[in-house]
């Protein structure tokens, strides 16, 4: 599948002048599978474009994968060599193959992919683009705009940007602050401030009290009743855009060295305190693509779902802590109404 903003490495677009972000320098022309294709789809797809990684999508044009040569032919930089040329020749020729053989190329996309993918958004700086790029031991990152792909940027993009950038002057970036705070909105009064109070109509003087009816008081309790839905609305309200400014800033937050090392240096404290067991990440139910729901009935295939920073410590215990012994495990730690609301991670070393 072929298409504008949604897959890998084709048609590359000419370096913008003075790039600054992964949007500015990533590819938008892009190949892609969906889930549901093959393994035998995938090495087809990869012989024919000349690639060698390609994401895997969603109907809904959702990233849930990335599948590349290393996935379909093994790690091992030599016996990929020699076995890729064979391996995809005969795919592609549509030369019978042995059973096991058979067995293999007709396995779904899904059961080879990587996932959760590391990603980024396209407002990321091309320093930020650069670390990751290193930090993950990665070739290419998925370029996220709005929860959606947007396009991918490779390391030779950043270096193709690098040279584009040779000589750059200094520029100076401003930081947005936070917004100014409404001021009260309190009217003068409208008497002119010189106007003597005889001036005044008597009834300005002196107020009549109100009524005293049954409907006055009813009227009374039915605004009190109304103010209080309210202002349950109004909190309501407020604390989804807060969770969804969370949301959006926890995809472009990355998982640094230090603060990873920081955390596992809590673990460790936690361990000598008897604990079995230490929370990475809290984060809200929507950061996952599906709301939290394979973690919530504990469905297998969970990781898939993870996104933004969630993504990269998964990434991160899978790397450097999963042969070591240690496990990784998610559950929904708050609801609120019945619903999901918040999601952890958390560090295991007992059963």
């Amino acid at each position: 599948m072929r298409h504008k903003a949604s897959g890998v490495e084709a048609d590359r677009p000419a370096v913008t002048p003075s790039p600054e972000t992964a949007g500015d320098i990533m590819t938008t022309d892009i190949v892609s599978v969906s889930v549901g294709s093959t393994v035998r789809d995938v090495a087809v797809l990869l012989l024919e474009k000349r690639i060698s990684a390609v994401p895997v999508l969603a109907a809904d044009q959702q990233l849930v994968g990335m599948v590349s040569e290393g996935d379909l032919l093994g790690r091992d930089a030599a016996d990929r060599v020699a076995r890729r040329d064979w391996w995809l020749a005969l795919l592609r020729d549509g030369q019978p193959l042995a059973e096991p053989l058979e067995a293999i190329v007709a396995r779904s996309v899904e059961q080879v992919m990587r996932a959760p993918v590391i990603t980024i958004e396209a407002s990321a700086p091309l320093h930020e683009t650069a670390e990751m790029l290193r930090v993950y031991d990665i070739k290419r990152l998925p370029v996220m705009r709005e929860g959606r792909m947007a396009g991918i940027v490779s390391r030779a993009d950043l270096v193709r940007a690098m040279a584009a950038m040779i000589p750059q002057s200094a520029k100076g970036r401003s930081i947005g602050g936070l917004a100014a705070m409404f001021a009260g909105m309190m009217r003068p009064e409208s008497r002119p401030p010189q106007a003597p109070a005889s001036t005044l109509p008597s009834a300005a003087r002196e107020d009549a009290p109100p009524a005293i009816t049954a409907e006055a008081f009813h009227t009374l309790v039915t605004a009190s009743k109304q103010a209080d839905k309210d202002e349950v609305i109004a909190v309501k309200v407020q604390a989804k855009e807060e969770v969804q400014s969370r949301i959006k800033l926890m995809l472009q937050e990355h998982v640094d060295t230090q603060t990873w090392n920081t955390l596992l240096e809590r673990a460790r404290a936690a361990a000598a305190h008897g604990e079995k067991s230490f929370e990475l990440i809290r984060f809200p139910c929507d950061l996952c693509s599906d709301g939290s729901r394979k973690i919530d009935v504990g469905e297998a295939d969970w990781p898939t779902t993870l996104r933004g920073e969630a993504a990269e410590f998964y990434t991160r215990w899978e790397r450097d802590l999963r042969a070591a012994g240690f496990g990784l495990s998610a559950q929904i730690v708050e609801y609120v109404d019945g619903i999901p609301s918040n999601v952890a991670l958390s560090l295991k070393w007992n059963d």
